[in-house]
């Protein structure tokens, strides 16, 4: 029988990783390297384990094939053997019974009778002979069996503690594992928990610096408050004093910095003061070519005359223009924010913006559709109407309405920060108090 074969050959070459030991020769093992050496001997050990069990069944059946054989051919020689002894013994018996018979008729029957029954005693005996050696070849091949029997329970039983060993491994380079994850897992927190304390301290001294700073700005913005509202009592005590006529050219220059804000690729102009027309003229450009024109007008004054729209719409038709715009404060008497007269859109100063997009975008569209006279009328009438409808007010009013709450919340947001920045104040003065203070008690307990 072939002994099992060692499991782990420590003559083999194997990693070595750091934070583990190896637990062939006891190095040490780094612990990058852990899983997968622990993966490589978990490998190592099922192949040497089936090798070893591959190895003891494969001699078994080797060594039980050639017992089994041997066995064989034992008990059909024995057969063989056998069969031709008692054929032999046959033949000679009933040749000598033969001759017996024959001799016995000569010599006598008692005589005769006495050979035939040494004859069978000697048959008898040699069949006795015969059982005996089946039994010792039968008995001989149950010792075989059992002998292959016993080699397969080591066999089994070696396998078993190759597997055992295997096991015991994985199991301490589990461990080492678990031990080398937790070693990990403590070393990161303490990590995190150095770097939590030092972003906190970060972060308090960019809290301080950035108290400073916005202490800076806080003052620089009141300082910078302060001045704008001078100069807006300034502004309001000149405008107090200011004519209607210039009030009106104030209102023009507004309009038309709008107008150039909004409209960057037309080309828009203001008529010289003084010059006859309307106070501003835009030309209407898309895609390099002029479309159209619209004539602006402003009045800011405190009464309605009609002569205002209709000069505008004489100064329409001089210019050629495809609508006319008379931004004003007071409406006629039946009328509000928005109105059409002679032809011309009477808006409101804060809708001016809009009904210029509108009429601008009505333009491009007729010149892209290269539409007639008449046809323009017709769609300059249908806007203009819808422009004073009550649909297109409802649309302003909620337009209105959503711009006055968006300024609420401007409004709000700055009073918060106003109020932020007069609490952050007052516990600035309390921080400079106490650190005076401080600095008074150092300075006497230092005398």
């Amino acid at each position: 029988m072939v002994s099992p074969q060692p499991a782990l050959r420590p003559s083999q070459p194997h990693l070595h990783l750091k934070g583990f030991q190896c637990p062939v020769c006891e190095q040490p093992i780094p612990n990058e390297k852990a899983e997968q050496v622990r993966s490589r001997m978990e490998a190592r050990e099922r192949e040497l384990a089936d090798a070893v069990g591959a190895r003891l069944k494969e001699q078994f059946a080797v060594e039980r094939v050639k017992i089994e054989a041997n066995a064989r051919a034992m008990v059909e020689q024995a057969k063989k053997e056998s069969a031709v002894a008692l054929e032999a013994v046959r033949n000679e018996a009933a040749a000598k019974e033969l001759a017996a018979r024959q001799e016995g008729e000569k010599v006598g029957q008692a005589a005769a009778q006495q050979q035939i029954n040494a004859l069978r005693q000697a048959n008898t005996e040699l069949q006795a002979s015969t059982r005996q050696q089946i039994e010792t070849l039968t008995q001989a091949n149950v010792d075989v069996r059992a002998a292959a029997q016993q080699q397969v329970a080591l066999a089994e039983r070696g396998k078993t503690e190759v597997e055992a060993a295997a096991r015991e491994r994985i199991a301490a380079a589990e461990t080492a594992k678990i031990t080398a994850e937790n070693e990990a897992k403590a070393l990161k927190h303490n990590q995190e928990t150095v770097l939590k304390e030092r972003l906190q301290e970060q972060r308090e001294v960019l809290e301080k610096d950035k108290a400073a700073a916005l202490n800076a700005k806080d003052a620089k913005h009141l300082d910078e408050n302060q001045k704008l509202k001078d100069k807006l009592d300034e502004a309001l005590r000149k405008l107090e004093q200011k004519t209607a006529e210039e009030l009106g050219e104030g209102a023009e220059v507004d309009l038309f910095e709008e107008l150039k804000y909004l409209f960057e690729g037309d080309r828009i102009r203001r008529v010289p003061k003084g010059a006859p027309g309307a106070d501003i003229i835009h030309e209407v450009i898309e895609n390099g070519k002029v479309c159209g024109k619209i004539v602006y007008d402003s009045k800011k004054r405190n009464a309605w005359r009609s002569e205002y729209a209709t000069k505008l719409c004489e100064d329409k038709i001089a210019e050629g223009a495809d609508h006319a715009i008379l931004s004003l404060l007071k409406f006629p008497a039946e009328e509000r924010q928005l109105a059409v007269r002679d032809g011309v859109v009477l808006a409101n100063p804060a809708r001016v913006a809009v009904i210029a997009e509108i009429l601008r975008d009505d333009i491009v569209r007729s010149h892209g559709l290269r539409l007639s006279g008449q046809e323009r009328e017709k769609k300059k009438g249908e806007l203009y109407a819808y422009i004073t409808g009550e649909r297109f007010r409802q649309h302003m009013t909620s337009i209105e309405a959503q711009t006055d709450k968006l300024l609420d919340v401007d409004v709000a947001e700055e009073k918060a920060h106003r109020k932020v920045w007069e609490t952050r104040g007052g516990l600035l003065k309390s921080l400079q108090k106490a650190h005076g203070n401080l600095r008074a008690d150092v300075a006497r307990n230092a005398e």
